[in-house]
């Protein structure tokens, strides 16, 4: 009578939303899936609550071009997540609560590969099969710290940008045979280069990381430089400012959610001259900026595919250090603590270097592996049907069994 109690207080809560942050609710379609056979020739195995949705997200155009070529199905463990996903791509969303229903629809599926986009704990459910080769995608390429781990030994391929990441992992994660492990395939979510119009104003986008979840990935400049920034850049009439911060942006600190809010009521006092944008997708946003100011981060790398100036802040935590080797931090222009108020005339400064163009496609070469979106997107679904064909492969010299 108690555990019956429990669980149906349990299934209570989760129906009314009351879990805390991160927990999945664990409202799933299980009963309904007992023969259920997932056609697809790829599963994308996403675990997390609404909060991490960005990381999925970045990826809808290379799954919609996936599916054309061998299907695609996403699983989730939260309704609210599917609910979201389900609203915003036309591909096969199921919710499984229970790791056996997971287990046994995968064992009965016709899914060749699966695809992981975050390092999740509960990734570890998805890893349990056997009959599947698993692929690695994370959600951006950086050289934040927490950028290389150890767990992308768990999987059985992992799809990298460019040699920039190849030399990260090789140079931090030991034991890793990254020549047969890695695949460098861009980033296809990219925008091509695109050409900015002459106007009389400089269009700074100001793109800030969230503040992380531990001192060594704390490289946000939100509550630290952010003010200074934008009342440097206002000061310059010659230049407008768009403010784009990450989505997870307080999360972990509410402080950084207070500097956030303090920064959007200044944005919104310059009229013309000041937006934001939340929008999901930046190819808009680089569409129509001259100049990234940013943190050690992803959106860091994207840019490098618009070849056009950028500055990087220097965290005010320091244990928060790029990974080794950074070439990025060593070659572009930094901002520190003490001169965020001086950024206008960093801007303005790297604008004018003529320098600046060559040593941009040097770094796209190298972070990016000198592909534009729709190249990285035709290597994306190259390797994902040649990773598919060796499973296949493999397949014929063993069988595969599930650990329970």
């Amino acid at each position: 009578m108690l555990r019956t109690l429990r669980r149906q207080a349990g299934r209570t809560i989760r129906r009314l939303g009351l879990l805390p942050g991160g927990i999945p609710d664990g409202l799933g379609e299980d009963e309904i899936l007992g023969d259920y056979v997932i056609e697809s020739g790829a599963v994308v195995f996403f675990p997390d609550t609404v909060e991490n949705l960005y990381q999925i997200r970045q990826w809808y155009g290379a799954l919609e071009q996936l599916d054309g070529e061998m299907g695609v199905t996403i699983v989730t463990q939260d309704s609210r997540t599917a609910r979201a996903i389900r609203s915003e791509i036309d591909l096969p969303v199921l919710i499984v609560a229970l790791n056996r229903t997971y287990s046994a629809l995968i064992r009965r599926s016709r899914a060749r590969i699966a695809i992981y986009v975050g390092h999740s704990n509960n990734n570890a459910v998805g890893l349990r099969s056997t009959h599947v080769a698993h692929i690695f995608l994370a959600h951006g390429d950086s050289d934040k710290s927490v950028s290389v781990s150890n767990q992308v030994k768990g999987f059985d391929f992992a799809f990298v940008a460019g040699q920039a990441a190849v030399d990260r992992y090789t140079s931090s994660v030991l034991f890793l045979d990254a020549e047969s492990h890695l695949r460098v395939v861009g980033r296809p979510q990219l925008p091509e280069l695109s050409t900015r119009e002459d106007d009389a104003a400089t269009t700074v986008l100001y793109a800030p990381t969230w503040e992380g979840s531990q001192d060594v990935n704390a490289y946000s400049s939100v509550k630290s430089h952010g003010m200074a920034i934008v009342q440097s850049l206002a000061a310059d009439p010659g230049l407008t400012i768009v403010y784009r911060p990450h989505p997870r942006t307080g999360a972990s600190d509410k402080s950084f959610r207070d500097a956030d809010i303090a920064i959007r009521a200044y944005i919104e006092t310059l009229g013309e001259r000041g937006r934001i944008d939340t929008s999901r997708d930046a190819g808009a946003a680089f569409g129509a900026a001259d100049v990234l100011i940013s943190d050690i981060s992803a959106m860091c790398v994207d840019w490098l595919s618009q070849r056009r100036p950028l500055l990087i802040t220097v965290p005010a935590e320091p244990e928060a250090v790029p990974t080794s080797p950074s070439r990025m931090v060593r070659v572009c222009p930094r901002i520190t603590v003490e001169g965020a108020a001086t950024t206008a005339t960093l801007v303005r400064q790297a604008t004018a270097d003529e320098s600046i163009p060559a040593v941009l496609e040097q770094m796209a070469q190298y972070y990016l592996d000198g592909k534009t979106g729709p190249d990285a997107m035709e290597a994306f679904v190259r390797e994902c049907k040649n990773i598919a064909r060796l499973r296949d492969e493999q397949a014929t010299r063993t069988e595969g069994t599930d650990d329970e």
